[in-house]
């Protein structure tokens, strides 16, 4: 009996000892966790993707389509093998070769975008696979490319300024063969990369500058990130392979822009390590401001390797507890950085947007489309937009009907730099060219491509120009280089026949208002740099039969304020349109300078008693009251433009401080 339960409670001993650690381990499991499976986070990089595509899609397209158009009018691509030598005359020259073919394709604003971002995901899945990253820290791979897109949509007035070429495309495609070359490197024997290394380096910069030297950079400080070997004879073999890859590379580095040096003409030595990296320099100063998503691009690699997958590490499992934590708040943190970087990064200042809408439609003569923007500002314009809107109107015929209906006041252009924007670099060619003026439209071309390259935009208008002014076979020579384009042939062969029959010049269409204008069309004077200011006084102090040229004249004279020069011009035009009724701003000037000067008898003209008297005396009455309470002028033209904002009244007494540039 004693044996039996001796026995008994030896049996039951490992039972009772073995319970707290089932208990304990109970306790442990059924405590909630966060768990990242790693079924979710293989998906993490599909996801990411897409989502920054879009992202992407949007900014650039639904938000920058008329600028990724501009972009294009504001490049060049030639299909010749002259175009080509010029590229690979200096380093990085086929980047920028193949960034201006592919700057082409904005002409569809879609099509182009839709190019960049797969250029830009096909570099991010790279990156993923050349850096070895964790799936659930493929975040970081977003990074660069959130850096480009902001290079992308940052340049504003610096469009104009702008002497990259290629630059749309350029950068991205370098920041590509850059993660290829590292892609490539990862996947040699450790002791044949140094071979690469050197290889790389040299083939490599010439044709990529100074994006094949940090391919090189990224490739060795890659390597020393591998630290997934245990034994410890082949921990020392690793780490005497990156050394010795790690010296053949600074030697690389070093040395191989010193030797191609020797090669180029049109490069400093000082220049030589950074060929191809994108400077923004204007006369007066360089804005490092707009080569700083460069600079986080460049860097953000040089990091990559701490969310490396180490060579021994088991195959991907589940993420818990404070690691899962830590990788979801890090992913949120980078993508809302990254949307706050890219919107406080994109350029969209309405008149910035405007203005170049409004080129683009005088550029194709839908003059109707250039009101309608003049008309849906939401503030002041620049001066530029009152230029064309004036242009707009006397194409319409409404310039004195429907001249003071939109903002006549003029702010200078928005810049977040130093940039000094003039209209001679915008838009003054065009301008110039709608108010006959070819010879100042041809002049602004030529020096603006001789500052920043030939553009499509200027040979467009060098063309026109060069019909104009009978020189034909200068003419064929620029629409000879438009059908060399892939998409300005058609526009081109629409003008050649002008080239072949100079009759046919009188009958175009685009034409009918310009020649009428060109009353003096030999004489080129000097500007100053200031396109409004010299039509300013080239109109106002010029006089001509042609009903178009003296209607200018007269609006112009208007614009002046100058009463002496008012009153010859309104008599001429009122005998040229003798049999038409008097617009009704050429009225409101009449009868407001008739009253203050008194100089001449306005009391038999025929003014339009509602429009015209009434309303001035109205007008005149609210002014008086209004200043009595106590307000400035400008607080009294500030309180009346809704009423009589759009009457020469307001212009004369309140429109002042016109800063032309």
């Amino acid at each position: 009996m004693a044996q039996n339960s001796k026995k008994t409670n030896t049996t039951a001993k490992p039972s009772f000892v073995s319970s707290p650690p089932q208990s304990k381990t109970k306790k442990k499991t059924s405590g909630s966790q966060f768990v990242l499976k790693s079924s979710q986070t293989n998906l993490f990089p599909y996801l990411f993707a897409l989502l920054f595509g879009i992202y992407a899609f949007i900014m650039l397209v639904t938000q920058n389509s008329d600028y990724l158009y501009m972009v294009q009018e504001k490049s060049l691509f030639v299909n010749t093998i002259f175009f080509f030598k010029e590229f690979m005359g200096v380093p990085a020259g086929l980047l920028h070769w193949a960034g201006c073919y592919l700057t082409q394709f904005f002409y569809y604003p879609w099509l182009g975008a839709s190019l960049l971002i797969v250029i830009w995901l096909a570099t991010y899945f790279l990156f993923l696979q050349a850096f070895k990253i964790r799936k659930e820290w493929s975040i970081i791979g977003i990074i660069p490319l959130v850096a480009l897109l902001c290079s992308e949509i940052n340049l504003g007035y610096w469009l104009y300024y702008i002497k990259i070429q290629g630059y749309w495309f350029a950068e991205s495609i370098g920041f590509f063969i850059t993660i290829l070359s590292v892609f490539i490197s990862s996947r040699f024997n450790r002791q044949y990369r140094p071979i690469w290394t050197v290889v790389w380096t040299v083939a490599g910069y010439p044709l990529f500058g100074w994006y094949a030297l940090l391919g090189t950079i990224y490739s060795v400080i890659n390597g020393f990130f591998d630290k997934g070997v245990k034994d410890v004879n082949s921990k020392q073999t690793l780490l005497t392979s990156n050394k010795i890859n790690a010296a053949v590379a600074l030697l690389a580095i070093i040395s191989t822009p010193i030797i191609w040096y020797q090669f180029y003409t049109e490069m400093r030595i000082e220049d030589s390590w950074t060929a191809g990296f994108p400077l923004f320099q204007s006369d007066a100063f360089t804005s490092w401001q707009l080569s700083l998503p460069f600079i986080i691009m460049a860097v953000i690699p040089l990091f990559a390797g701490l969310f490396k997958k180490q060579t021994e590490e088991p195959q991907q499992t589940n993420i818990t507890s404070k690691r899962a934590y830590r990788v979801v708040i890090s992913t949120c943190i980078i993508i809302t950085c990254s949307v706050i970087a890219v919107n406080a990064a994109n350029f969209d200042n309405y008149n910035y947007h405007a203005e170049i809408r409004i080129y683009r439609a005088a550029d194709e003569g839908d003059w109707q489309k250039v009101l309608e923007e003049a008309a849906n500002l939401p503030g002041k314009s620049t001066r530029q937009i009152v230029m064309f809107k004036n242009i707009a109107l006397m194409h319409t015929g409404e310039l004195g009907n429907k001249m003071y209906h939109y903002d006549n006041s003029g702010e200078p252009p928005y810049v977040y730099d130093s940039l000094n924007v003039h209209m001679v670099q915008t838009a003054a060619p065009m301008i110039y060219y709608q108010y006959g003026k070819t010879n100042f439209a041809y002049r602004w071309c030529i020096e603006n491509c001789v500052e920043f390259g030939f553009k499509v935009s200027d040979l467009k208008i060098l063309t026109r120009c060069a019909i104009l002014n009978g020189e034909y076979q200068l003419a064929n020579k620029y629409i000879n280089i438009l059908k060399s384009t892939t998409f300005h042939g058609k526009w081109a062969d629409a003008f050649l026949p002008m080239t072949k029959d100079p009759d046919k010049i009188a009958h175009f269409k685009e034409f009918e208002y310009i020649l009428p204008l060109r009353g003096y069309k030999d004489i080129l004077d000097g500007d100053n740099g200031l396109c409004e200011m010299y039509l300013l006084n080239y109109f106002s102090n010029s006089s001509n039969v042609n009903p178009k040229f003296q209607e200018v004249t007269l609006n112009y004279a208007m614009v002046n304020k100058n009463i002496q020069l008012f009153w010859p011009r309104f008599f001429q035009y009122a005998t040229l349109h003798k049999d038409n009724d008097m617009p009704i701003h050429y009225q409101e000037a009449a009868f407001l300078y008739g009253t203050l000067e008194k100089e001449v008898n306005i009391q038999s003209m025929p003014f339009d008693k509602e429009r015209i008297i009434n309303r001035y005396a109205a007008f005149q009455q609210m002014s008086q009251a209004l200043l009595k309470q106590g307000m400035t002028s400008q607080q009294v033209g500030e309180a009346m433009k809704d009423m009589y904002g759009d009457t020469f009244w307001w212009f004369y007494f309140f429109c002042r401080d016109i800063k032309s540039y």
